[in-house]
């Protein structure tokens, strides 16, 4: 975390992304803070302070919780428009597209048991916008939603076709984005999105074990066998939380009623 503290290069506790291929969609250029890059960077500061009060470190905690407030400050004032997440705040023609993945760093925190209270790093409210925009652009007026959710799409309902990756569908992120939307009370929404990836890999492309990192809307595909994928299992962690969640609300209701 400190190596990194050098892409802040304003002080603001936001990092910066350099427009070069310097994440993981290499192929689809980022220049400054971006909803991807950024949301993940302050939810490692979130888990900065977290490891931190369990380690009993109170010089570390105040350090990065001023990380935290100053960073999530500058990520929600540079990249919210009200809706959504813009893919960066560069200024470009193509910075206010709706990126499938904007919300990876609030699914990362809900995986691991964080996400509210004094590590709750966006807010509620926020993330489902976004996940609603993201359902009904990427997902639903892409392919007849029939297909998940296309990394990229401009806020008119059409894909981003400026790269070859914003253009495609990256299994690995659609389960994840599914994911995310089951932890956050959108069960028909995140099965629907993960339903169009499993229909399209299993039964239109016929690749079963062999499921590519990406397809387009043509059916062309590439990277066979490919990790990112294997996040189909937090769609099962989502599921486990919110039936575990349904448990706690349900003995609670009962501890009340037998108190009253």
């Amino acid at each position: 975390m400190e190596s990194e503290m050098k892409f802040d290069l304003d002080g603001d506790g936001l990092i910066e992304n350099s427009g070069y291929a310097d994440q993981t969609y290499d192929g689809w250029t980022v220049t400054g803070p971006s909803a991807y890059c950024g949301g993940l960077w302050v939810a490692s500061l979130c888990v900065m302070c977290k490891m931190s009060r369990l380690v009993e470190d109170e010089e570390t905690y105040e350090r990065y919780r001023d990380l935290l407030d100053r960073g999530g400050a500058a990520f929600d004032k540079l990249l919210w428009n009200g809706k959504y997440y813009n893919y960066d705040s560069s200024g470009r023609d193509l910075s206010n597209s709706v990126m499938s993945d904007q919300c990876a760093g609030h699914w990362f925190l809900r995986a691991s048991g964080l996400g509210d209270g004094d590590y709750q790093a966006f807010p509620k409210e926020k993330i489902q916008s976004a996940l609603k925009s993201v359902f009904d652009l990427n997902v639903m007026s892409f392919a007849g939603g029939q297909m998940g959710a296309v990394n990229g799409m401009r806020p008119e309902g059409v894909p981003d076709r400026s790269s070859v990756q914003s253009d495609e569908v990256w299994i690995g992120v659609v389960y994840g984005l599914a994911a995310t939307m089951i932890h956050e009370g959108m069960l028909e929404e995140g099965m629907r999105t993960a339903e169009g990836c499993y229909r399209t890999v299993w039964e239109r492309l016929g690749m079963a074990f062999q499921t590519p990192e990406a397809y387009c809307e043509k059916n062309i595909y590439r990277s066979l066998a490919y990790m990112r994928p294997l996040s189909v299992w937090a769609m099962q962690l989502a599921l486990e939380d919110r039936t575990a969640a349904a448990r706690t609300g349900a003995a609670g209701g009962e501890r009340r009623e037998e108190a009253s």
